[in-house]
């Protein structure tokens, strides 16, 4: 069953606790794909908030120690309200600081999904060192994986030149996407909210979910790259919005490269 067209009808509201440089480019993203993008970080109000919350994206790219009792604040109450959470941990090998907090969340917390690079999961799962965000292009996504739902027991989505994600200890492989994605701040970000909006309600979600999650927007970033002037990042930025606005399941459908391994 495809997701996209219901996510649409239902517009659920996904709260972004996410980094200060992609707020706009994921609001804007989410918005164009049919979810209600809430940026809420005050932990005296997220209780109210996720009471109506489909989804909670925890993205740590501009973290600040202030940030922290925000983040552990909104997981606590996602959890009592039965929300699922997508958290993103943004340079966790850069930095013991980063690594420290988002091991803390995942003893404390039940995340649903964590959504990163290789050298992001590698760094969680053992030792990886980081410069910024940058990934190890040489570290296969699927091993990553492996380790890392062998370790945290949730989903697992690694992005790279080829994605893994996964589910339960089955993964797909999605050869989708386009390097412009990385030319862009903010494309793997508002990965992280497109995942989240389309697990909405969904704490144990499918291998099947996060395939058309991960599809969808790699798809629509091959539609973004051969629009108009689609091959200059500032171009490609704009035409990613948009074209999450046009694309449809017959598109993803079509265009999908999964392998199931």
């Amino acid at each position: 069953m495809m997701i996209l067209e219901q996510l649409r009808k239902d517009n659920p509201l996904i709260i972004c606790i996410t980094n200060d440089v992609v707020k706009n480019f994921t609001a804007n993203g989410l918005l164009a794909l049919g979810a209600s993008p809430a940026m809420a970080t005050e932990k005296l109000e997220m209780d109210e908030f996720l009471t109506h919350a489909g989804a909670l994206l925890i993205n740590i790219g501009s973290i600040e120690e202030g940030d922290i009792e925000n983040m552990l604040a909104a997981a606590k109450y996602a959890n009592q309200h039965d929300v699922p959470i997508v958290l993103d941990p943004v340079a966790c090998g850069a930095s013991k600081f980063r690594k420290d907090f988002c091991l803390k969340l995942l003893e404390t917390y039940d995340i649903t999904v964590i959504r990163g690079n290789a050298s992001e999961l590698q760094a969680l799962t053992g030792e990886a060192s980081m410069k910024g965000t940058d990934a190890d292009t040489s570290l296969s996504t699927e091993d990553v994986a492996r380790a890392a739902y062998k370790k945290f027991n949730c989903a697992i989505v690694v992005t790279g030149e080829i994605d893994a994600i996964c589910v339960n200890g089955k993964i797909n492989l999605i050869e989708n996407g386009t390097a412009l994605l990385t030319k862009v701040t903010g494309g793997g970000c508002l990965l992280g909210a497109v995942v989240a909006s389309f697990i909405y309600n969904e704490t144990k979600p499918t291998l099947e979910s996060l395939t058309e999650a991960l599809t969808t927007y790699t798809v629509a970033s091959e539609f973004a790259e051969r629009a108009s002037n689609g091959t200059l990042p500032g171009h490609f930025a704009v035409n990613l919005i948009d074209q999450l606005y046009l694309i449809q399941e017959s598109d993803v459908a079509e265009n999908r490269l999964v392998k199931e391994v």
